[in-house]
């Protein structure tokens, strides 16, 4: 029985090849996007899944609060993990983590002459409790004992044949940064589904860290904390207990530091509350934290782009039912003649049900196909590394979304063609359902309302990606290169500084320990305002003294740090520490700094600090972020004017590559062995957003599918009304009508869906857009644009797609159409 279904399925299917076409068309490409979509999805769901115990493994982060804002953190004070593991018989292990230290020079030297270098970003530390934790693959060494003793290092497989060749790399002996680490271990290369990212693991050990360790730190955030559970802990009972932990332990330190009682710094909006990350919510956590190892997805986006891919599996669906529905009166003697012959109505469902699912079939296969050819664009637009791995339960899923797509676009036009009376057709009075017309064009509205909400989507995000790079910063991004890892300059920084400024092709050049945008390069601090009892926390940087002509702050007060001046108690602040910090007449002022730790010194006592400029706001920060509290201090805070992190080198226009050129060779000539690493400012800060512009370029990608899809429907739709009213366009023709009246007749009922389906998408387009940018501290207004832009693209593509059958059936020789009459 089901082979005389199929058959009959098949033969239907070919006899009518534009319908067959049309759907096999939609179904395919909305199948294919959903294929990638979900490989995405899968992709981002799956971090972190593939570590055994994964369900017992969290990682303790902070919610910092403060008086006037809360700040989350992915470091917390390193000797919380001690007392976790003591106080509280439900954990199993704990684990630190340090780095990663990024753009770290490595060095091997191969030979009695040739040394090769290297600069790394994925330097990781942590002790042997590390593989208690994470059960990485060992290639070579021993996971044992291969973090048990100081410096030493296990390396991935990718970076032994990048150091060594096919040379045995344990005992191989590293330099650089770390100075000598000697290879214990080569480990797979772990994959990209990981928030862990390392191509070194180095030990910690030795009685500099064991003096680092078991120095009393429960305020200082320096340490990723991971915590595994024994079987069947509860972490939320776990969390619970938290807070008395920072009572019990943290509050002595902070009352010596800050000389005010916990109570009282509690009961002025201070606060510290940690919590727990479950290993496989880290990478999607939405909990915007500081200080991540690697950058964190966004579920906000995977919760859309899944939400999409619904959407245009619906709209193919919606095409099919269009188009049988739209079919019924040439379809409607069929199964009068079915009926009449002894088919039951459940066969007739049966039968129509087969043609959906094997259309859905179809279209699944060419959708295989489309979605293997395109991956690697997709990976491409995605920059992830997704592949298609064909299992069995792949091909089971494959089989029940076929079976699901088939029944969900079959089954009413099923339904609805097997109801029809076998006597009304085979009199010839057969003409459509009232009811049917009305659901095609409900449907036809639902379809461009989406179609209207994703075109709006896609300008709003375009546009707030547009404001984000050309808002003004509140400093000068253009022609400023930066040149990293200054450090490594050591004591030869001041020297190579001012070499630089000798460049005819430069126009200004200074030191700072910190990138403009960057939000992990700034440091939290404490002042107090003299003669006041509040506490205010605020971020700080340190830069030179030429910086801010380097980078054109505006000075609202004051005067900068200047070369004639000594600045070690100094400190320039922004708009926003002065105002919070409620200072009236603020040049002169004294604050009381209660950080002991200033670079590599331990201070006696706290310092007073005097305000000498106030600096106009500026975006020191992501433009997701707020401009918060800054105080700039001067690099001779530190009694070392010579230490910068950073360059930034202020270029004169039109002699890039001259003055890249001499720059780079003055680096040579300073350091040597050390890689010359740069980029510019406006480069830097344009990836800082990556993710959105990501994501918008794969929401303009689908959203396009969705309308091409909407339109192949449509166009479908359009021709099978155009067919059926053949002679009514025959006879006004004979009466008079012109080839645009013809036109504008049926392309009328069509416009009038679209501008009902406009209205509807304004509301809710308007709600979701809205909602999408409340997560940007700087935003677009929304105003009417969007939404006019987007009605009329979606009216003039619904008019396009209408008018090609429109026009041809309009120019018909009226003759033609009546002679059967």
């Amino acid at each position: 029985m089901l082979k005389n279904y199929i058959k009959t399925a098949f033969r239907s299917l070919i006899k009518q090849k534009v319908y067959t076409g049309i759907n096999v068309t939609g179904l395919a490409v909305s199948i294919t996007a959903c294929l990638l979509i979900v490989l995405y999805v899968k992709h981002e769901l799956s971090y972190d899944k593939f570590f055994s115990n994964a369900d017992r493994i969290y990682k303790m982060v902070l919610e910092r609060k403060y008086p006037n804002h809360a700040t989350f953190y992915a470091v917390i004070p390193h000797s919380f993990a001690k007392s976790v593991q003591h106080d509280f018989p439900e954990v199993e292990n704990v684990l630190h983590l340090f780095g990663p230290n990024k753009n770290s020079v490595v060095t091997y030297k191969a030979g009695d002459t040739e040394t090769k270098s290297f600069e790394e970003d994925y330097f990781l530390q942590a002790d042997s409790s590390f593989f208690k934790f994470f059960d990485i693959d060992f290639i070579k060494g021993d996971k044992n004992t291969a973090l048990a003793l100081p410096n030493q290092v296990i390396i991935s497989e990718t970076t032994s044949k990048k150091y060594f060749g096919n040379e045995e790399p344990i005992g191989k002996v590293l330099g650089g940064d770390f100075g000598e680490i000697k290879v214990s271990g080569v480990f797979r290369d772990l994959p990209d589904n990981s928030h862990l990212r390392f191509d070194f693991m180095g030990s910690v050990g030795g009685p500099q860290f064991a003096q680092f360790i078991n120095r009393e730190n429960y305020t200082g955030f320096d340490s990723h904390t991971y915590i595994k559970l024994k079987p069947g802990a509860d972490p939320k009972a776990l969390e619970a207990k938290f807070p008395k932990m920072v009572d019990t332990y943290a509050a002595a330190q902070i009352e010596h530091n800050l000389g005010k009682s916990w109570d009282d710094y509690k009961k002025a909006g201070n606060g510290y509350r940690y919590f727990l990350q479950p290993l496989t919510s880290i990478h999607l956590d939405p909990t915007n934290l500081e200080a991540t190892i690697t950058p964190s997805g966004n579920l906000k986006y995977v919760y859309i782009l899944s939400f999409i891919a619904l959407l245009i599996v619906v709209i193919a669906c919606i095409n099919f039912m269009n188009l049988a529905t739209a079919r019924s009166a040439e379809r409607a003697r069929e199964v009068g003649v079915r009926k009449v012959m002894g088919s039951l109505r459940g066969q007739l469902i049966t039968q129509f049900l087969t043609e959906a699912v094997l259309l859905s079939t179809i279209g699944t296969v060419f959708a295989i196909v489309g979605a293997s050819l395109l991956l690697p664009y997709f990976n491409h637009l995605v920059e992830k590394q997704l592949h298609f791995a064909f299992n069995t339960d792949i091909v089971f899923a494959l089989v029940g979304f076929t079976m699901f797509v088939g029944c969900l676009a079959g089954l009413y036009p099923a339904f609805v063609l097997s109801g029809f009376n076998p006597v009304t057709v085979m009199k010839g009075n057969f003409s459509g359902s009232s009811k049917g017309s009305w659901l095609r064009n409900g449907l036809v509205v639902f379809q461009f309302m989406i179609s209207i909400i994703l075109i709006v989507g896609t300008i709003v995000v375009g546009n707030q990606m547009a404001y984000m790079q050309n808002k003004n910063l509140g400093f000068d991004k253009e022609q400023v290169l930066i040149i990293e890892r200054a450090s490594a300059l050591d004591k030869k920084s001041n020297t190579f500084i001012e070499e630089i400024r000798r460049i005819p092709e430069v126009k200004e050049v200074a030191g700072a320990s910190s990138r403009i945008g960057n939000r992990d390069d700034v440091f939290g601090q404490q002042f107090q305002p003299e003669g006041s009892d509040e506490i205010l926390t605020v971020k700080a940087m340190v830069m030179d003294d030429d910086f801010s002509k380097t980078i054109a702050f505006e000075l609202k007060e004051g005067r900068f740090f200047a070369r004639e001046t000594s600045d070690s108690l100094n400190i320039v602040l922004n708009e926003t520490a002065v105002r919070t910090m409620g200072l009236a007449d603020p040049i002169g002022k004294k604050l009381l700094n209660n950080d002991l730790f200033q670079g590599n010194q331990v201070l006696d006592k706290p310092r007073f600090f005097t305000i000498t400029g106030i600096v106009k706001d500026f975006h020191f920060q992501s433009l997701r972020d707020e401009i918060t509290p800054l105080v700039i201090y001067s690099y001779e805070v530190f009694g070392n004017r010579s230490t910068p992190n950073y360059v930034a080198v202020k270029l004169r226009e039109g002699q890039l590559q001259v003055a890249l050129r001499n720059i780079e060779n003055k680096w040579k000539e300073f350091a040597p062995n050390q890689p010359f690493k740069y980029e510019f400012l406006e480069d830097n800060l344009r990836q800082g957003y990556v993710e959105e512009q990501r994501s918008g370029k794969m929401f303009a990608v689908f959203s396009s599918l969705a309308i091409i899809i909407a339109c192949v429907g449509l166009f479908g739709l359009s021709a099978y009304t155009a067919s059926l009213r053949t002679k009514e366009i025959g006879i006004r023709k004979v009466l008079g009508s012109s080839v645009g009246g013809v036109v504008v007749l049926l392309s009328k009922d069509f416009t009038r869906l679209v501008l009902i389906a406009f209205a509807f998408a304004v509301p809710l387009s308007w709600w979701m857009m809205d909602a999408w940018l409340k997560g940007f501290a700087y935003r677009i207004t929304l105003g009417v644009d969007p939404f006019v832009v987007a009605g009329i693209f979606a009216l003039g593509i619904a008019w396009f797609t209408v008018s090609y059958q429109s026009i041809k059936a309009a120019i018909v020789n009226p003759v033609r159409s009546l002679k059967s009459e």
